[in-house]
């Protein structure tokens, strides 16, 4: 199950909205940005690499119905990782970003942001870390005039 990430959660949330011609009835164009903070950690057996992955999500900017939400589209990065080790290992470990959605959700009328995240560390008494996310979400819409 993902871990909802709440709108009290997304840090330097910034959202420009931009009148565009088309495609079809599309008239809005609305980028959002923003980061949040996360804790996805992978621990080092000393048996092979060890991995986590997770899917976060969040709902993201203005209400829409479906008739006006046209497309989304999103992209995200790593924000804060870490290696945590207590002893005197050589690291060996990875974080990955493995999927990024931006789609309406019927529920909220919102945009939901969906990243999906693997974190992996090799060396026995080593672990990786994934604390934050920055995102990136564009949606078209067609909006009735004011």
């Amino acid at each position: 199950m993902a871990v909802k990430i709440q709108p009290n959660q997304i840090q330097n949330l910034q959202q420009m909205e931009v009148v565009v011609a088309g495609p079809e009835d599309a008239n809005r164009l609305v980028v959002i940005n923003g980061q949040f903070d996360v804790f996805l950690s992978a621990s080092g057996t000393g048996a092979g690499f060890a991995t986590t992955k997770e899917i976060f999500t969040a709902l993201i900017g203005p209400t829409f119905t479906r008739k006006q939400f046209v497309k989304a589209n999103a992209t995200a990065s790593l924000a804060k990782t870490q290696i945590v080790t207590s002893a005197n290992v050589p690291p060996a470990a990875n974080w990955n970003i493995l999927n990024v959605d931006a789609d309406w959700d019927d529920e909220s009328g919102q945009v939901e942001l969906s990243i999906e995240a693997q974190v992996g560390a090799g060396s026995a008494q080593l672990r990786a870390d994934i604390l934050g996310f920055l995102f990136q979400v564009t949606i078209l819409a067609a909006v009735p005039a004011d």
